[in-house]
């Protein structure tokens, strides 16, 4: 090789080296080392909306490199709570109950976000009233919502007609005067069609609607500082007075034993779907559980819940419950998994997940995206969803304790086993008795 030759080798080199170190310099850092690795579980762990949350979870690997999501579909809070106590849980979990959040929080096993909100700054007015009101304990933001459920009154249009009733009831007076319409005996005296089931699928909020009914009596179960119960009410009272008389009237018994012949709600066999009821309270994803079960011919609305005829203003009222999403005692990349967090709560992996299992979206520019599905009877559940007289079922270190008193206590109330007062005075002290204790760290 010549020594001119050497020469120009040796600056093509050069040349080649300043590339390479150029290149590097502009690469990003987090691409130049494997991702951080987090798992995101989510409680819906069936062949539709388990799918669909794993596909939320790859969608926020598609869109950045430097954390990678591991989603899982399915997990009770059981099995959550047992990972955590091991020290191995998921960095993220999502509960399909908000019933967990409080005593979650109080006894540290969900981790608060108000650092991460603050550092990342991130808008919570974002979210729909509704949704946040769900979220936080003490003050502090322990659960970033992702989609959230309201409920109302669904009836079926072909009952109605045959009853010669022209449109929905409107206030609790009526709803009941049209039940006892709607119900129908055959020659014995035995329940052939109901027109309102009461407790009917109650599992699909904390096991009851009964809070559903306080609410829309203007009860209230807490004070605004979470220390007091308040489930005895007068309002509260009134509600689980005005179920019970329905349940009188009707017979308890009767009601029992016409229910004990119903098939699974998540089925054909459900029983509002063959008209075996004429009306029963619930939520949202209606629209996907009648497109997927019902029969083609089957009419139905969904309206405001009633109120009282004395109490014009409180209508439209109602609850809201949904899926919080918390990051656990124990995450190893609590930071990565606020980041992930944040990712649903942008319009396209809410809109995404909102379609896909028919819930309410939590943010308000998801509402008014053009992709949201347009089904009217979902579109009626979302305007609800966004009014001011939707509220909350109360954030405590107890919540899931309140939770179960009030559907045992109900049960017992309609029976005729206590009477509406004894129930819910008992449903306070008891609740209250358990809050104190936990305030008072015993």
């Amino acid at each position: 090789m010549s020594r001119s030759t050497f020469r120009v080798s040796m600056a093509r080199t050069g040349i080649v080296l300043v590339v390479a170190l150029a290149s590097i310099a502009a690469t990003p850092r987090h691409a130049l080392r494997a991702p951080i690795e987090i798992t995101a579980q989510g409680c819906w762990g069936d062949n539709v909306q388990g799918p669909a949350f794993v596909r939320i979870a790859e969608g926020f690997n598609k869109v950045q490199s430097a954390i990678h999501v591991k989603g899982i579909r399915g997990g009770t809070t059981a099995q959550i709570l047992t990972r955590v106590s091991a020290g191995n849980p998921p960095d993220v979990y999502f509960d399909c109950s908000i019933s967990d959040l409080g005593q979650w929080a109080a006894n540290g096993y969900a981790q608060n976000l108000d650092p991460y909100i603050q550092a990342s700054r991130f808008d919570m007015n974002k979210i729909i009233t509704s949704a946040r009101g769900w979220t936080s304990y003490n003050g502090h933001v322990y659960a970033m919502p992702f989609l959230e459920d309201t409920f109302m009154l669904l009836y079926n249009k072909k009952l109605f007609r045959e009853a010669g009733i022209s449109k929905p009831p409107v206030t609790t007076e009526e709803l009941v005067a049209d039940a006892l319409k709607l119900t129908k005996r055959d020659s014995s005296g035995k329940v052939t069609q109901l027109g309102w089931g009461p407790t009917l699928y109650g599992g699909d909020y904390i096991g009851t609607w009964l809070p559903v009914y306080m609410t829309i009596f203007g009860g209230s179960l807490a004070d605004p500082a979470g220390k007091k119960i308040s489930a005895n009410c007068p309002a509260c009272v009134a509600a689980l007075a005005w179920e019970t008389d329905y349940f009188k009237k009707v017979g308890p018994a009767n009601i029992d034993k016409f229910a004990s012949g119903f098939g699974s709600e998540y089925s054909p066999a459900n029983a509002f779907l063959t008209g075996k009821v004429a009306m029963i309270i619930n939520g949202e994803y209606y629209s996907h559980v009648v497109r997927d079960y019902a029969p083609k011919t089957f009419e139905w609305g969904n309206v405001a819940l009633p109120h009282p005829a004395s109490r014009p203003d409180l209508a439209n009222y109602g609850m809201a419950g949904g899926n919080p999403a918390t990051i656990m005692k124990g995450s190893k990349h609590p930071k990565e998994a606020f980041d992930f967090l944040r990712y649903i709560e942008s319009v396209e992996p809410t809109v995404a997940f909102a379609n896909a299992i028919n819930n309410v979206p939590q943010l308000f520019d998801a509402i008014k995206s053009p992709k949201l599905d347009p089904n009217p009877h979902y579109r009626a559940f979302v305007r609800y969803a966004f009014g001011k007289g939707i509220k909350n079922f109360p954030v405590l270190p107890v919540s899931s304790d309140y939770a179960d008193q009030l559907t045992r206590i109900e049960d017992l109330v309609v029976h005729g086993k206590m009477t509406p007062q004894q129930g819910m005075d008992k449903v306070t002290s008891t609740v209250q008795g358990k809050l104190d204790q936990q305030q008072s760290g015993l």
